[in-house]
């Protein structure tokens, strides 16, 4: 039997047929190498995907973050987000200038509303909530309720989202701007690069200019180069356009064989008295970016993450995430001396994330929990 990885990106041999074939026209021909037609058709394609007036391509997930941030001038500013994401959420609120403030979260390891009410004040600009290991989940719509009331911008953090919905209604459309990552072990990959979703039209003219090193429309004809805001290099290739366009075609493929992979797990787990399933609401379809199960005490993560690799030679995929961003030294600066966060201080140590991919069979995920039962009942 194949080894079990920890993830992997998958392309059919039809596809990347296709996609060398682009590549070699795109060459040929001389055509433009950046935000190009590919670019323009990733972006079509995407936002007709997600039902949103405007879907803008850029270098990564992190910048897409930054440069909704930058759009909505937050700097000088707080901006709110959940203590449980990975650092890049906070990497790009500080690149905006901006001062990140952490939430505790809720039993699903999002954000808690009720912790985001009691953080806003007359210097926050922007609340972040993160779409965690690809779960949107039940109590969103208060979080956008607040949002509204307060008048605070509702930025989605959707970088594992891809396709995931909430009451039929898809990420990357609940707030007013959404930020995807297609990194190499997301769901759809261009191995960098990043999507800015909105369906505000002013915003999405503010980030493209931004995002194009600052260009705009010149009142000189002959003079390509003005500039009216500070912007940067924040540009996606038609090379990795052109793996996009073909990656979104297979993405409601790529979530149906997850789905069924789930089911293994949940069949063959469920008797397992020292592990607890994350709950998913009834009325959201979850992408499966991650499947996650919760140990009971006296279990510890590291010790079944070692156990896994040396005896069983299963090197399990990463977790959402195992140390929270107040816990992190680079944030030590954010984190007031009376904070505590102690849903998230119990629950994000306390986790482990089930290997899925598309090319992983049936035989393989039956494989991971019999290992990991074996583990299990030998500590």
């Amino acid at each position: 039997m194949a080894k079990i990885l920890p993830s992997k990106y998958y392309f059919s041999k039809k596809d990347i047929a296709w996609i060398l074939g682009k590549y070699q026209e795109l060459l040929s021909k001389g055509e433009f190498l950046t935000m190009g037609k590919y670019c323009e058709e990733f972006e079509e394609k995407f936002a007709h995907y997600l039902n949103v007036k405007n879907a803008i391509t850029v270098s990564n997930g992190t910048t897409a973050l930054e440069l909704i941030l930058k759009a909505l001038d937050v700097k000088g500013g707080e901006v709110i987000t959940t203590t449980n994401t990975f650092s890049a959420t906070a990497f790009a609120i500080v690149a905006a200038g901006a001062r990140p403030v952490f939430c505790d979260i809720k039993d699903d390891l999002t954000i808690n509303p009720e912790e985001v009410a009691k953080k806003i004040t007359s210097q926050t600009k922007a609340v972040i909530a993160v779409h965690l290991g690809g779960l949107v989940a039940p109590f969103f719509e208060e979080l956008i309720s607040l949002c509204q009331k307060r008048n605070i911008p509702l930025i989605e953090d959707a970088a594992h989202a891809h396709g995931s919905c909430l009451n039929g209604k898809m990420a990357g459309t609940f707030g007013l701007s959404a930020a995807f990552s297609f990194f190499s072990t997301k769901l759809i990959t261009t191995g960098e690069g990043g999507m800015i979703t909105t369906n505000d039209n002013d915003l999405a003219e503010k980030i493209k200019e931004i995002r194009n090193q600052g260009k705009a429309q010149s009142p000189n004809l002959y003079n390509p180069n003005y500039h009216e805001i500070i912007g940067g290099n924040y540009r996606l290739t038609e090379f990795q356009a052109i793996l996009g366009i073909k990656q979104l075609e297979q993405l409601d493929n790529f979530i149906e064989q997850r789905k069924k992979l789930v089911q293994v797990f949940r069949e063959d787990l469920k008797d397992v008295k020292e592990i607890e399933f994350l709950k998913e609401p009834e009325n959201a379809r979850h992408n499966y970016y991650k499947f996650i199960v919760f140990l009971k005490p006296p279990l510890k993560r590291e010790i079944i993450l070692e156990k896994m690799e040396k005896e069983k030679g299963i090197v399990l995929t990463g977790s959402c995430y195992e140390m929270p961003l107040h816990q992190q030294p680079c944030f030590k600066e954010f984190v007031k001396e009376n904070e505590v966060f102690p849903r998230a201080d119990k629950l994000c140590p306390s986790h482990l994330a089930l290997n899925l991919y598309h090319e992983m069979t049936t035989s393989q995920a039956k494989e991971l929990c019999l290992a990991l039962k074996e583990i299990i009942k030998a500590s």
